[in-house]
């Protein structure tokens, strides 16, 4: 996202939130901090390159799960 892009997109957010009573503070915050996600790239993590990731994690061993009836 270019610069004006995120300026207009911000008074975008002033104006909304200066003129409409519905719009919570919540709303707000949350608007700018996806804005700020978006300019910086941010998944949050939930994107992974690659499978290397899942090896760090323990294995589950079901080999002695037994299903009742």
């Amino acid at each position: 996202m270019k610069l004006h892009q995120l300026l207009d997109e911000l008074d975008n957010v002033i104006e909304q939130g200066s003129n409409d009573d519905k719009i919570t503070k919540v709303s707000v915050i949350s608007a700018i901090t996806d804005l700020v996600r978006e300019c910086r790239g941010d998944d949050l993590d939930f994107m992974f390159e690659s499978d290397d990731h899942y090896d760090s994690f323990e294995e589950t061993d079901f080999s002695g799960l037994v299903i009742d009836d």
